[in-house]
């Protein structure tokens, strides 16, 4: 009913609970309703259009519609923009005028649950509404599940805007296929290889720590689609960076990450000698010593970004090598 909800016509963001689960990517909990945002000069054209799909009207004023269908309740909460510097702010009701969190609506980037994407209202803000309504409102008393969503928020911003100096970047490689190719010959198939070599904290972190710490670091952010590393960049590759955890990646035996990398190079055709040493410098090598492999697996289309899988293919490998002190992050790739 949210996709609907969200096609009707009227701008609308998911709000509360919803709004949480949508930007974590994962439903966190039991949800008794669906709340949203609405602009209040499209009050009266939802309300028709919901009641024209066979949702009954609980309430209806200037501050709030209230809706039901088949025992699923959706309650939207009006606002309006404040002239003079586009606040968002509170449009009716004894509250009207007042000032909705900073940032409330605007650049706020979709939210995605398994293949569905939708408006959501931004996290900052709702940290700020769960945490103040008791003292906007003070007859309604923290909620414990408000508590809870509030830590939710706060780990996954954490994590989302870390800067992580466990490893230290010391360089990075990129093997273009079309360089190696002469004349009309289009075996390169615009594949590439992109590595980042990082070295490792002198303090042993087990695996999971040492891709927490990757995936906290700067040159994570990258999109591999020409945009290079942005410092605040929210991609990696074709996915939403907030999207992938630790446990995204699943271990690999050496073999099988090299026939990973074997089928995908030769697809076409064997490579060039000199793309052959290439590749073995960069990457072969670099997996039989390897002490452990980890091959980002864990998500999937439904975790692309707004213009995410304009990659053919996209193969990510995290080769940790203790002995060495070494850490190779290896995306195999095309576009």
């Amino acid at each position: 009913m949210i996709g609907e909800v969200r096609d009707l016509g009227p701008e609308v963001w998911l709000r509360g609970g919803w709004a949480m689960d949508f930007w974590l990517g994962e439903v966190t909990r039991e949800h008794e309703d669906v709340d949203w945002f609405a602009w209040a000069e499209d009050a009266q054209r939802l309300g028709d259009l919901l009641v024209a799909r066979g949702y009954e009207v609980l309430s209806a004023d200037d501050q709030q519609l209230d809706v039901v269908r088949d025992g699923e309740e959706h309650g939207f909460a009006f606002v309006t923009r404040r002239r003079s510097d586009g606040r968002v702010l509170v449009a009716g009701g004894p509250w009207a005028g007042t000032p909705w969190p900073e940032g409330l609506l605007d650049g706020v980037e979709p939210g995605r649950l398994g293949g569905l994407e939708c408006p959501v209202a931004s996290p900052e803000a709702q940290i700020e509404i769960k945490r103040m309504m008791p003292v906007w409102v003070p007859e309604r008393p923290r909620r414990r599940k408000d508590a809870v969503d509030t830590a939710r928020l706060e780990a996954a911003l954490a994590a989302l805007h870390a800067t992580d100096d466990t490893l230290v970047h010391e360089g990075s490689a990129f093997v273009n296929f079309r360089t190696y190719a002469s004349g009309e010959d289009w075996g390169h198939g615009f594949r590439w290889l992109d590595t980042k070599h990082f070295r490792l904290p002198a303090a042993p972190l087990p695996d999971t720590g040492l891709l927490a710490a990757l995936i906290a670091h700067e040159q994570f952010r990258d999109d591999y689609a020409g945009g290079g590393v942005l410092p605040l960049g929210r991609r990696h590759g074709p996915f939403w960076r907030r999207l992938i955890t630790p446990a995204a990646y699943a271990p690999v035996p050496a073999a099988d990450a090299a026939h990973l990398l074997r089928t995908w190079a030769d697809q076409y055709g064997p490579v060039p000698e000199a793309l052959e040493a290439d590749l073995r410098r960069e990457a072969f090598a670099r997996l039989t010593p390897a002490t452990t492999i980890h091959h980002l697996t864990g998500v999937g289309e439904d975790d692309f970004h707004d213009w995410g899988g304009v990659h053919g293919e996209f193969h990510e490998l995290v080769v940790i090598d203790r002995a060495a002190g070494h850490l190779t992050l290896l995306v195999a790739a095309d576009d």
